[in-house]
C-alpha cells in the first residue's frame, strides 16, 4: 500500500495522523464537567419494597437542599474573594510585597482554587444545565372591526380642537408646507408616510393649509400661495380616495403616489385640480378684502354714519386746529365766535362722526335744538 500511494499522499497522511493526535490532546477542550451530570428523578433505580413517589421526592427534596447549600458556600466565598482584591488593589505594587499583601494574594489564590473544585465537582441535571435569557408571551389580538374611513365632519365639529392640534404641531405643519417648494413627490410622499399620522387624522391640517393659502393670498404673496395649495390638495385627495377605498387616510398614501409618479395622465389631472384651487383663492382672497373693507369702514363711522377724518378735514380751520389740539376753551370760543347757524351744522356733522361726544346729563345740546 505504501508503494502504492504517492509521497506527497504519505507526507498527508503523517500530517492528517499528527493534526488528528494534536486535536485529542488539545488542553483547551475540557469535556471533564460533563461527567457529573445527573439523570432525572424518576430513574428506575428505587428498590421494589420502597414507594416509587416518595423515592422520587426525597431524592428531589436532597439535590435541592444540597444545591441551595452550594449556592450559599459559593456567595460567602464569591463576597469575601471581592473584599480581599479590594484590599489588595488598596495596598498598590509596593504593598503586595509585605506580609499583609502576601496574605491576601494567599487568600485570593485559595478562594479561587476552591471556586474553581467546586464547579468541577458540581453536580448538574436538567434544572442548571440551562438557564431562561429572555422570556416574552405573545397573545394574538383577536380581530377587531376593520379600519375604515374617518366621516366627513360638518359645523361645529370640524372646528373643535382645531386650536388645541394647530398648538401641538404647527412646526410639523410648517415643515409640510415648506416641502411645497420640491418637485420631489418621492420625498413628499416619505415625508406622509412618517407623520400621516398627524397630518391625516382628522381634518385639522386640511384647515390650516387652507387659511394659509387665503392668508398667503391676501398678503400678495403669490408664489407662497401656490406652493400651500399645491400641499393642500395633496391631503385633500388622500382623504378623498380613502373615502372611495373604504381604508384610513394613511393607507392612501403608497396607492395615489404610486400613481402620480407612475401615470403622467394621472399627474396631469392632479396639476389641473391645483390650478382650479388656485383661482378659487384667488377669488376668494378678493371677496375676502372687500369684505374686510367694508368692516373697517364700518368700524371706522361715527354713531350717525359719518367718517370722522371727512368730518374733521371739511371743518373751519380754527375748530379743526382745536379738535387736533384737543383745546376745549379754544374750541368753545371758535364756536361761540361763528354764526348759530353754521356752529349748529358743524356740531351736529362731528357728534354723528364720534370727533364730538356732548354731556349726556347737561341735557339736548342747543344745536340739537
Amino acid at each position: 500500500l505504501a508503494q502504492a500511494i504517492s509521497p506527497e499522499t504519505e507526507v498527508f497522511l503523517v500530517w492528517g495522523a499528527g493534526a488528528l493526535g494534536v486535536h485529542q490532546g488539545m488542553p483547551g477542550f475540557d469535556y471533564s464537567k460533563w461527567d457529573n451530570i445527573e439523570l432525572s428523578d424518576d430513574e428506575e433505580d428505587v428498590h421494589p419494597n420502597i414507594d416509587k413517589d416518595s423515592w422520587f421526592r426525597l431524592k428531589h427534596r436532597t439535590r435541592v437542599e444540597r444545591e441551595e447549600d452550594e449556592a450559599k458556600t459559593r456567595k460567602s466565598l464569591e463576597t469575601r474573594l471581592l473584599v480581599a482584591e479590594r484590599e489588595l488593589k488598596e495596598l498598590g505594587e509596593a504593598g503586595r510585597q509585605h506580609m499583609k499583601g502576601q496574605k491576601l494574594q494567599q487568600e485570593v489564590a485559595s478562594i479561587n482554587e476552591q471556586l474553581e473544585t467546586m464547579d468541577k465537582q458540581r453536580k448538574w441535571n436538567a434544572d442548571n444545565m440551562c438557564k431562561t435569557e429572555e422570556s416574552r408571551t405573545v397573545v394574538s389580538e383577536s380581530p377587531g372591526a376593520t379600519p375604515g374611513p374617518e366621516p366627513k365632519l360638518a359645523g361645529e365639529a370640524v372646528a373643535e380642537g382645531y386650536c388645541e392640534f394647530v398648538e401641538e404641531n404647527e412646526q410639523l405643519l410648517e415643515d409640510y408646507i415648506a416641502l411645497g417648494v420640491e418637485d420631489d413627490f418621492e420625498h413628499i410622499a416619505n415625508f406622509l408616510r412618517q407623520h400621516g399620522g398627524k397630518l391625516l387624522q382628522g381634518e385639522h391640517a386640511e384647515s390650516y393649509l387652507l387659511l394659509d393659502c387665503l392668508e398667503k393670498e391676501m398678503n400678495r404673496e403669490h408664489a407662497a400661495m401656490k406652493r400651500s395649495a399645491r400641499q393642500y390638495q395633496f391631503l385633500l385627495q388622500l382623504r378623498e380616495f380613502s373615502r372611495a377605498a373604504g381604508r384610513p387616510a394613511r393607507d392612501a398614501v403608497n396607492p395615489v403616489f404610486s400613481k402620480l409618479l407612475d401615470h403622467e395622465p394621472t399627474k396631469e389631472s392632479f396639476d389641473a385640480t391645483v390650478s382650479d384651487f388656485i383661482k378659487r383663492v384667488e377669488k376668494r382672497a378678493v371677496e375676502k378684502r372687500i369684505e374686510m373693507d367694508a368692516e373697517e369702514a364700518e368700524a371706522e363711522a361715527g354713531p350717525g354714519g359719518l367718517d370722522p377724518v371727512d368730518v374733521l378735514k371739511s371743518l373751519p380751520p380754527a375748530m379743526r386746529q382745536a379738535f387736533e389740539a384737543q383745546d376745549m376753551e379754544t374750541l368753545l370760543e371758535v364756536v361761540e365766535s361763528m354764526p348759530q347757524e353754521e356752529a349748529k351744522y358743524h356740531l351736529k356733522r362731528c357728534e354723528e362722526s364720534g370727533l364730538w361726544v356732548p354731556n349726556p346729563e347737561a341735557g339736548p345740546p342747543p344745536y340739537r335744538q
